[in-house]
């Protein structure tokens, strides 16, 4: 493929909004993640969910809600600084709006140290049920770093 990998996040919000203090296994019970690049978890947990994506292309973040009147807003990319994690952007934090329907895109750096590493990563997200009602939440997913397009015999 080759080109800019759109990473999605689902959300049963209904459930995870009525949820108080949930664990990490609760939120992420009530996600799914999805790319349009083939992107697999081996086990089926999110924190082992990879998406494939190519130095010097961009990655979007979207975030769907599985409930009507409720929205999903990705707020943050923030890359975790631990062993066998290779920061694949300019930044450490790649932050949203605060919109209810936030969106992130970013390219990943031009640099082929980049290929075959994993950048283990946090996106923190907020469930929306009003413009103005939210609850923030976190998951921790992978990116996994391929040559550009034109680099792919």
């Amino acid at each position: 493929m080759g080109t800019k990998v759109t990473i999605t996040l689902t959300v049963e919000a209904s459930s995870l909004y009525k949820m108080k203090n949930p664990i990490p296994s609760e939120v992420e019970s009530k996600c799914t993640l999805s790319d349009n690049n083939g992107g697999k978890s081996p086990n089926g947990n999110i924190k082992d969910f990879t998406s494939e994506v190519y130095i010097d292309n961009e990655v979007h973040w979207i975030g769907i809600s599985k409930d009507s009147g409720y929205t999903i807003a990705i707020t943050s990319i923030v890359y975790k600084d631990i062993k066998g994690s290779v920061n694949f952007f300019d930044k450490k934090t790649l932050n949203g709006s605060s919109n209810r329907d936030s969106e992130i895109q970013h390219k990943v750096m031009n640099d082929s140290k980049l290929v075959g590493n994993t950048d283990i990563y946090i996106i923190n997200f907020s469930v929306f049920a009003t413009a103005t009602d939210s609850k923030p939440f976190t998951i921790d997913p992978k990116l996994k770093g391929n040559p550009r397009p034109n680099l792919i015999p």
